[in-house]
């Protein structure tokens, strides 16, 4: 008896560890699809300084799995001319000092967005960009989707091309 209860406690650890896997692996490859979007989204976008030569700095408010999928993934990459570089941010570093800022969303209530700032916003926070963001992530029927909140983006002083809208599920031009 004593040794079956151990082979079932065996079979619930093995259980519980398998499941746990997959979980685990299920995120890491969600954090993959939100770093390639990212990516993608960055070659859509004109900043006000077009001829601007230093690295393009993708920031990040929480969102590690994001990050660290995005670092791993950029190290001889371009846009346009411009070398990419990911950075995660601390209280010392003002958004300023990005071209594009990516907010975890458990930490977009606590984040005051750069809304004049030529700052791309993303997020996979709910309601993103009814809130001010750019660009917001969720998922639709198992997939990764995107809307984008373009009066957002004019008033910061970025142009969205027209491709990327036209990939978008919601373009929000105005209030509503």
């Amino acid at each position: 008896m004593n040794c079956l209860l151990h082979i079932v406690a065996m079979l619930v650890a093995l259980t519980v560890a398998t499941a746990s896997a997959r979980a685990d692996a299920a995120t890491q490859r969600e954090d993959q699809f939100k770093a390639a979007y990212v990516f993608n989204f960055v070659k859509f976008v004109t900043w006000p300084d077009p001829e601007a030569t230093g690295n393009l700095t993708i920031c990040f408010v929480g969102g590690d799995g994001v990050y660290t999928a995005l670092s791993a993934g950029i190290a001889n990459k371009r846009v346009g001319a411009r070398p990419l570089a990911a950075l995660k941010m601390d209280e010392r570093l003002a958004a300023n000092a990005c071209d594009a800022l990516y907010i975890e969303a458990s930490r977009v209530a606590g984040y005051r967005l750069p809304v004049e700032e030529a700052v791309l916003t993303i997020s996979d926070a709910a309601d993103f960009t009814a809130r001010g963001g750019m660009i917001g992530l969720f998922t639709e029927n198992h997939r990764l989707r995107f809307a984008i909140n373009v009066q957002s983006a004019q008033q910061a002083g970025l142009r969205i091309s027209s491709d990327l809208l036209k990939l978008a599920a919601d373009v929000q031009r105005g209030p509503r």
